[in-house]
């Protein structure tokens, strides 16, 4: 298993223009947004251009301040030989950190997760995830932030974690991977004291071993409503860990002619709120 670590100023990490976090709350409250945005190329493959105006407007009606993205492609020659995930970072004001899958064929570009947050990212790592019976390779990633409140105006530590699980394995591949996202992303942060949020396309029912096991340990802040195909499977989610550590009141699935029409997957929002 290899395990990639990185500081700020890594490969990938924006930190050419970063934004001024000023902002400060009384708690932690981060709207999230977590969303598989299918490479960019809209529900019906139209988007050649690769523009992103479309989604960046959406997350903005949304004034998410963290997201999490799946199925993210950049520097390819469908996308132009753009860093796609500094786009974004530089459109919406925020530090972003890619985090690597896979080469796309032919050394043609990168393909995974992308994590963006509107608060200073202090420290990321990547795992890569075993295939088990998958046909894709599939990585976690994460992101140490720190979000200023009244009582630390220095920052509450917070760890973002992002995966996207191997939809072609079944239960078993999906099972097997969540255990390695929890062995290797979320529990040395918990154990350090350090809250966690998930998100991510888990490619798997909420009654499924691999949601099971993440609620061992964490509970879910997402409902059971559909984000797949215009509302059907149930397949993205947030989990905050530990237990009884997090709460969300407002999430939703975003289900709008627009949403519809930029992915086959609808986006997920929330406010996860840290209790004291």
């Amino acid at each position: 298993m290899k395990i990639y670590k990185y500081i700020l100023g890594a490969l990938l990490l924006s930190g050419l223009t970063l934004p001024l976090t000023n902002v400060r709350a009384q708690d932690v409250h981060l709207k999230c947004l977590e969303w598989n945005v299918k490479a960019l190329e809209f529900y019906n493959n139209s988007n050649v251009s690769k523009e992103i105006d479309r989604f960046v407007a959406l997350i903005e009606e949304q004034q998410a301040e963290i997201i999490f993205f799946n199925e993210f492609e950049t520097l390819s020659g469908a996308m132009f030989l753009k860093e796609k995930a500094n786009e974004f970072a530089k459109e919406l004001g925020m530090y972003s950190f890619f985090i690597h899958s896979y080469n796309k064929r032919g050394n043609d570009g990168y393909y995974g997760n992308v994590i963006l947050s509107k608060y200073p990212i202090v420290n990321t790592g990547r795992v890569l995830l075993g295939m088990y019976e998958g046909a894709d390779q599939r990585s976690v990633g994460w992101a140490d932030i720190l979000v200023p409140t009244d009582s630390k105006p220095e920052g509450v530590k917070v760890r973002i974690v992002c995966t996207h699980l191997d939809a072609f394995g079944g239960d078993v591949t999906c099972f097997e991977q969540a255990k390695e996202v929890l062995e290797h992303a979320v529990k040395p942060s918990v154990d350090q004291g350090i809250p966690v949020l998930l998100a991510g396309d888990m490619n798997c029912g909420y009654y499924s071993t691999a949601i099971a096991e993440y609620e061992k340990s964490g509970d879910r802040l997402c409902n059971n409503n559909g984000t797949f195909s215009h509302g059907g499977s149930k397949l993205d989610y947030l989990i905050g860990f530990p237990k009884q550590k997090w709460t969300c009141t407002d999430y939703q699935v975003i289900r709008t002619t627009e949403a519809d029409a930029l992915s086959d997957h609808s986006p997920i929002t929330g406010t996860a709120v840290l209790k004291n």
